[in-house]
């Protein structure tokens, strides 16, 4: 919770508490002066923080009380109320105040670390239509991409939004689940660190291009905004491609959408089984990545109102992918010679076989919290151990993170506390997992000598290392 939202519910609550229990007439400092202190946090934290549904009871919370001081004052005494009045208004009171409490906590406006470069972070997104793909309605593919990029930080400009088009967004979730998008709203208020369609910064001549791949369902071009605005911050032009069926929900500008396409879960979990239902989609999402930096190309030579036109480094170009993304970045590596390293996160290496080693620096970082019931299958275990040492063979190295769980490797473990479940220390690891790709990248990238992800690793006995 943000700090005026703290003290208001205290004072809300504080006061509502207080008029139930109180025995004895205030004095009229208190009586005025209480709602005064009320009111003013409360204006406070609208002005500097704005409202969120999540506040919605303390502010409730905070009209009863404001009517009871009212009550109090024009009566200018207080009557010798019974226990038992007190104690059924409590009833009620009590539910009232931890409802108010834990949904601003469950439900917080998060934010992110600030980014650790020289740079601003500047971000825009664009839709590209790939008309050599058609789809079953008859359309061309439409590809949502967000990018990152170092700013000037001379320039002014509009901070950049969570989601850069979230009334849409919210009104296709309506949509299609059926519930409220307006439960979205907060979001507005997230703090990105971002300025959206910035200029440029100067003193970076050429950006090496490192692209993000998402995972399967829970996936967006947004949900690795954490690790996004580290590396542009630090000179990369970061494009997050928008893999539409299997990203949750794909909005376009005319406010058409896609839905996220289930094409796994209802298969036996045999690494065989799995690996055929991926192959086609993972193949497409290679499309996807290969059309985006098309289009990144035809950008940077021709479109000279774009912030990076000819800032791109296109022979030093990069993939790092999360779950189903992962997978995508390997295949996109192999098939693809644009692309010099990659990253995967905590995903199954799923595509075709591969009967030779990769050539090319991967890194896969695992994570090594995992709930019992979650655990994979000795079968899919064996499978995948086999396919990671054919491919990581030549050039590949694995990373542990024992405190990672399979979304540490997102913006997710931000959204609640209750994440933590599933994904302790998300901060920390956070911290570890962008300091890692930073390393990695600018060795296999910038071709830093001095980047080195095994120093990195050294800082933090938690985290293993194994060299191919």
């Amino acid at each position: 919770m943000r700090i005026f939202e703290v003290v208001f519910v205290i004072l809300a609550i504080g006061s509502l508490w207080y008029l139930i229990w109180s025995r004895k007439a205030p004095g009229r400092l208190f009586l005025w002066g209480m709602p005064i202190l009320l009111v003013g946090t409360g204006l406070f934290h609208l002005i500097f923080e704005n409202a969120r549904w999540q506040m919605g009871l303390a502010y409730l919370i905070a009209l009863i009380a404001l009517c009871m001081y009212g009550a109090r004052a024009y009566r200018n005494m207080i009557r010798d109320r019974e226990w038992k009045k007190s104690i059924l208004l409590s009833v009620p009171a009590f539910l009232l105040s931890a409802l108010a409490i834990c949904l601003p906590l469950m439900l917080p406006v998060f934010s992110f670390e600030r980014p650790t470069g020289a740079y601003r972070v500047g971000t825009v997104t664009y839709t590209w239509p790939d008309n050599s793909r058609i789809g079953s309605d008859g359309t061309s593919r439409k590809i949502n991409v967000q990018i990152w990029y170092p700013a000037d930080s001379s320039s002014s400009a509009t901070p950049g939004k969570y989601i850069s088009n979230l009334p849409a967004f919210a009104k296709a979730i309506e949509e299609q689940y059926g519930f409220s998008g307006k439960v979205l709203s907060y979001l507005e208020q997230v703090e990105t660190h971002t300025y959206a369609g910035t200029s440029f910064a100067p003193d970076v001549k050429q950006a090496p291009i490192i692209f993000l791949s998402h995972g399967n369902m829970l996936g967006s071009r947004f949900t690795n905004t954490f690790q996004a605005i580290e590396l542009a911050s630090h000179g990369y032009i970061v494009a997050a491609v928008e893999h539409p069926g299997t990203a949750m929900l794909s909005v376009y500008p005319d406010g058409s959408y896609a839905p996220f396409i289930d094409t796994s879960s209802h298969l036996p979990m045999e690494y065989n089984v799995q690996n055929h239902a991926s192959i086609p989609v993972i193949k497409e999402q290679t499309q996807d990545i290969e059309f985006a930096l098309q289009q990144l190309m035809d950008m940077s030579e021709s479109v000279t109102e774009s912030p990076f036109a000819h800032r791109a480094d296109f022979s030093n170009v990069g993939i790092i992918g999360h779950s189903f993304g992962g997978a995508t970045a390997v295949d996109v590596l192999y098939k693809n010679p644009a692309f010099k390293a990659g990253i995967n996160m905590d995903g199954y290496l799923y595509g075709e076989d591969r009967d030779k080693p990769l050539t090319k620096p991967l890194m896969i970082m695992n994570g090594g919290f995992k709930l019992p019931e979650l655990e994979d299958s000795p079968e899919m275990n064996l499978a995948e151990e086999g396919r990671r040492e054919r491919v990581l063979a030549q050039s590949g190295v694995e990373l542990d993170i024992l405190q990672a769980g399979h979304l540490s490797f997102t913006d997710f473990p931000l959204y609640s506390p209750l994440m933590e479940a599933i994904c302790p220390e998300a901060r920390r690891n956070h911290t570890i997992i962008n300091e890692v790709s930073l390393a990695f990248l600018d060795r296999n990238l910038k071709g830093d000598p001095n980047a080195s992800y095994l120093d990195v690793v050294e800082r933090f006995p938690d985290v293993t290392i194994r060299m191919k």
